[in-house]
């Protein structure tokens, strides 16, 4: 056991820092980003370790829209917060059918790109790379729809971690799952706080 540990450190303390993330985003806490930027720089060499480049480079990719989100929570403007702080909003429709498209296109983009190299999975590496991408933004911008993406993405990644049996990391990214679709209905109930 010991020995197991040693050699899966980095993947288990990675592990529980992106756990801490994604509950400290749920309760809308600006110390969701800090413990993010940890959590990626750890999987970026996980993911490096197990040639799933598209991770590798979604995490790199994280750890800058996790500064760029930390100054989006901290001084973003809002009139109904007394013109400071980001509130919770729906993407709007026009918004929502572009990041669709997007993540489609980079979900070819990236799988074409990837089966170029060693990835051992790239079109399925490719999807959760797009799907990163479009979930973080929309974490850093607040909208509520964020968490319905990182519930399909958190699904697709257990699976391929499954094949790839990196199982922390599967674990990891179950329990993901679940919290997203808890912050989901959370951030429903406190947008509806806000509006009152």
């Amino acid at each position: 056991m010991s020995t197991w540990l040693e050699g899966n450190w980095l993947e288990l303390t990675g592990a529980m820092l992106g756990v801490a993330y994604v509950l400290l985003a749920m309760r809308q806490s600006i110390w969701c980003w800090p413990v993010g930027i940890l959590n990626v720089s750890l999987y970026i060499g996980v993911f490096f370790s197990a040639r799933l480049f598209g991770d590798m480079v979604l995490q790199a990719f994280y750890l800058v829209m996790g500064i760029y989100g930390w100054y989006q929570w901290k001084y973003g403007k809002s009139k109904g917060l007394g013109g400071k702080g980001l509130p919770i909003s729906r993407i709007p429709a026009h918004l929502a059918v572009t990041a669709l498209v997007a993540t489609a296109l980079m979900s070819v983009v990236f799988g074409n790109i990837l089966s170029g190299t060693v990835s051992t999975l790239p079109y399925w590496d490719g999807t959760t790379t797009a799907l990163g991408l479009t979930g973080t933004w929309m974490t850093a911008r607040k909208y509520l729809e964020n968490w319905l993406v990182w519930v399909f993405a958190d699904l697709l990644s257990a699976g391929i971690y499954v094949y790839k049996e990196l199982y922390p990391t599967v674990g990891f990214y179950i329990l993901l799952t679940i919290v997203a679709a808890i912050a989901y209905r959370q951030w429903k109930r406190d947008m509806k706080q806000q509006a009152a």
